[in-house]
């Protein structure tokens, strides 16, 4: 007897939402609790209201922009090293911190290599690092400034924010207060959500984004044969 393959959860969704969900990768019992009749909101509180914050957070950063969920990522890195129980940035943390916000307020080439330079001297496997490590990929080429542009796959530097967001919230030293700093960090994101005029158009705003870079990239990467 063939094995029985297992229902697809996401299989009545409308594309951008099933490209969301896929996007924002649950963990399995928050997507359990899925209802294809629900608006991204009602998914969004029932995740919050059933204790999947971690599961809420990714769906945040899997529906913002890049630009906007980086400066997200670059708030709970700072914050971490200000909360109680947090601890004070080295020298070169803070010059990190200090390279990202630069990037912030002027997203150029030199700004985005100077984060990347400042990140890997504090180490990127630190919340502000793995900030810096987004800001890098979310630009239009990882290679050297010398050398013909490699553009880095669209949508590749998601889940690195939502990697320092979460770590930010876990490198607490006092266990009790993460799950209220996880808590102020998702409705941080939510008020950048409604900013942008709630999830609807956030969502459409950033599938329409990447299938736009997913176009430029396969051209970018797949030259037109000469003649």
């Amino acid at each position: 007897m063939p094995p029985a393959i297992a229902p697809d959860p996401l299989a009545s969704l409308t594309p951008p939402m099933r490209w969301l969900l896929e996007r924002a990768a649950p963990d399995e019992p928050a997507l359990a609790l899925l209802n294809p009749r629900h608006t991204l909101e009602q998914l969004y509180v029932t995740w919050m209201g059933s204790e999947h914050v971690v599961s809420a957070i990714r769906l945040i950063v899997a529906v913002l922009p890049v630009r906007e969920s980086i400066w997200w990522a670059w708030v709970s890195a700072r914050y971490a090293t200000q909360m109680e129980g947090g601890k004070a940035p080295s020298a070169k943390e803070h010059a990190t911190l200090t390279a990202v916000e630069q990037w912030i307020v002027r997203p150029d080439d030199a700004a985005r290599r100077a984060a990347w330079d400042a990140g890997e001297k504090s180490g990127l496997d630190t919340p502000v690092g793995l900030v810096a490590t987004a800001v890098f990929l979310s630009g239009t080429t990882i290679a050297p400034s010398s050398v013909p542009p490699v553009p880095p796959p669209p949508g590749v530097a998601m889940p690195i924010v939502s990697g320092a967001i979460l770590l930010s919230a876990v490198s607490n030293s006092n266990a009790d207060l993460i799950p209220s700093t996880l808590l102020s960090f998702a409705a941080q994101g939510l008020e950048i959500v409604k900013r942008l005029g709630g999830w609807d158009a956030a969502l459409q705003l950033s599938y329409d984004t990447h299938h736009r870079q997913i176009a430029e990239y396969e051209q970018a990467i797949n030259p037109p044969s000469p003649r």
